[in-house]
This record gives C-alpha cells, sequence and structure tokens, in this order.
C-alpha cells in the first residue's frame, strides 16, 4: 500500500532515532562510562577522517542529481560545509581546533592508523554516492547523516564537556548540530518532493540504513580503538587482542591516496562497421 510523503518521512524519522547506529553504547554511555581527554584523542583521530570527507560525497552525488532542483538543495548543504556559516573554516578545519584541543600536532595527522571499520564507512558511502540510484545517495546523506548527527553529537557533547573541554574547543560539535537541523529540514523538503512513490520510498529507505548500519560498525570500531588505547596506558607490557590486526590497517594518508574517482568519457562516434560480404 502507498503512503504519502510526509508520512513516509515521519515513519522513518522513528526509524532513524532508534537505530543502533544512532544509539550506540559508545555514545548513550558518556556519562556512566565517561571518557577522558586520551579516549578524545583517540575519538578524534578515528573520527576525523569522517569530517574531511562529507563534502565529497555530496559533491559526488552532485553529479549525477537528476535536475536542476535537486542540484540546488545539495548545493545549499555544501555551501554550509564549506564554511559559509563557520566563519570561513571548512568544517574540517573547525574540527582540527578539536583535534589540537585533544593533543594531534598537523604534521601527525595523516600518521593516524584507521581502524577498518572507519575506512569500510567512507567506501560505502563513496560508493552509495557514486554507483546506487540517486535516491539512495540521498538517503545516505539525508535521512543516515543529517537527520542522525543532531542526536549523536548530544550525547558525545556531554562527554566532552564532562571531560573538561572547554566550549571554544568544542564548537565544531555545537555549531554543527546546529546546521544539521537546518540540512535535514532542507534535504526534507527535497525527499518530501521525490519520495512519492514506493519505489522511490524504498531507495531512500535503503541508502538511510546501509549508511545507519555502517555507522553502527563504525561506532564499535572506534569503542575498540579506545579500549586497545586505555588497556596499553594501564598495562604498557600487555599485547591487546587487536595488535595483530592493528598491523595492516592503513594510516590517513595512505587511505586519503588510495580514493580516486575515475570519469568514464564516451565515445564521440560510432566506430565504423566492419567490411561488407
Amino acid at each position: 500500500m502507498s503512503v504519502s510523503a510526509k508520512a513516509f518521512l515521519a515513519a522513518l524519522h522513528e526509524e532513524v532515532a532508534h537505530h543502533a547506529g544512532v544509539g550506540h553504547s559508545l555514545l548513550g554511555r558518556m556519562e556512566t562510562d565517561p571518557k577522558k581527554r586520551d579516549d578524545f584523542k583517540i575519538f578524534s583521530g578515528q573520527h576525523y577522517p569522517l569530517v574531511g570527507t562529507f563534502t565529497r560525497y555530496l559533491e559526488l552525488l552532485l553529479l549525477h542529481a537528476p535536475s536542476s532542483e535537486a542540484k540546488i538543495w545539495l548545493a545549499k548543504v555544501l555551501v554550509d560545509e564549506y564554511g559559509e556559516r563557520s566563519s570561513g573554516q571548512d568544517h574540517a578545519a573547525h574540527y582540527r581546533v578539536f583535534m589540537h584541543a585533544c593533543g594531534w600536532r598537523d604534521d601527525e595527522l595523516t600518521t593516524i592508523s584507521l581502524h577498518p571499520a572507519v575506512t569500510g564507512f567512507i567506501v560505502e558511502h563513496l560508493r552509495l554516492c557514486t554507483e546506487s540510484p540517486f535516491l539512495v545517495g540521498l538517503g545516505a546523506v539525508g535521512p543516515g547523516h543529517e537527520w542522525a548527527i543532531p542526536v549523536m553529537f548530544e550525547n558525545i557533547l556531554r562527554g566532552l564537556r564532562q571531560a573538561g573541554f572547554a566550549e571554544a574547543e568544542i564548537e565544531y560539535f555545537t555549531l554543527h548540530t546546529l546546521q544539521d537541523i537546518d540540512h535535514a529540514a532542507w534535504l526534507e523538503e527535497a525527499l518530501e518532493r521525490f519520495a512519492t512513490t514506493p519505489e522511490a520510498q524504498a531507495q531512500v529507505r535503503a541508502g538511510c540504513l546501509t549508511s545507519l548500519a555502517a555507522r553502527e560498525r563504525l561506532w564499535w570500531g572506534i569503542a575498540d580503538k579506545i579500549n586497545a588505547g586505555r588497556m596499553r596506558a594501564r598495562m604498557p607490557w600487555a599485547v591487546s587482542a587487536t595488535s595483530g590486526s592493528e598491523l595492516s590497517e592503513l594510516t590517513l594518508g595512505e587511505f586519503k591516496a588510495g580514493i580516486k574517482v575515475r570519469l568514464d568519457l564516451p565515445a564521440t562516434m560510432r566506430e565504423a562497421a566492419g567490411p561488407r560480404a
């Protein structure tokens, strides 16, 4: 049975709000399992690649948007991501303020070893925004990101404040939360126009749930990194259960160098026909 776009989006809002990728224990237990600055240093090193890649998803999705109207919705979000409402700083630059507060130096960032769930999250979204139908990609970056982030960041902010970070050090999270509420509203307006058939609604939902499933794996991966870091701090002599797999992890620099977006150019004319018999 077909449902209206508004009813579909209302039901999807509920599904997103109760998904394990949004309410993961890493986020929900910030007060019962408080994180220290050292924990957030690990967290930030794993989370930073996502911040630096989100605009790439939108840019790729923009390339195969089906109409100028669809492109306008994405372009509105992109302008914000590029820094229009962040004093000219794009979101990656803004995030580095937080990373400096955690103890990272700029020259260390490309050497951070990334959990496979981190690199897997990015690759999954690059795939969704290039190889899947447009509405699948829009479901991933819209409901899968912009609806979910304000809820997730609310929990993260509680942990950051409890760990003693100053408001200026965590402004990325407070500002991004406010901006993503706007972005969610803009993209929801677009979805109301496009998600009008059962097929279109199925594509939006598939993209959203694929994104959130990758998000859940991401949080488990970051939790593994934090737990391994805590164990090394307490028992430097011990070997963690993840030490073997860490040897095969890519650094941020290695991973970024491997991202190649290919453009296939069409032929300029038909191939000549073979000789007639």
